[in-house]
């Protein structure tokens, strides 16, 4: 398994396992589907999620839309 990069060390527990989770798993997700596969409540994927991507820790190829959930990958350079 890929260790975390450093710059994740200091993000929040539910950041640390959004980001293993997405990088076990690259591809469509949303915070409803965060919320199905690890449990825990909407609100803490879905501040996790977009923390990760501002922290470009997480890169958007293909933003969320309606009810469907955008795609998702672990950035390149980590």
């Amino acid at each position: 398994m890929k260790r975390l990069p450093a710059s994740l060390h200091s993000s929040s527990s539910s950041e640390k396992l959004v980001w293993l989770h997405i990088h076990s798993n690259p591809g469509e997700h949303s915070a409803r589907s965060l919320e199905a596969d690890l449990g825990g409540s909407f609100r803490t994927w879905s501040n996790a999620l977009s923390g990760l991507v501002k922290a470009e820790l997480v890169v958007v190829d293909t933003a969320p839309a309606g009810v469907h959930g955008g795609q998702y990958r672990v950035a390149p350079n980590l």
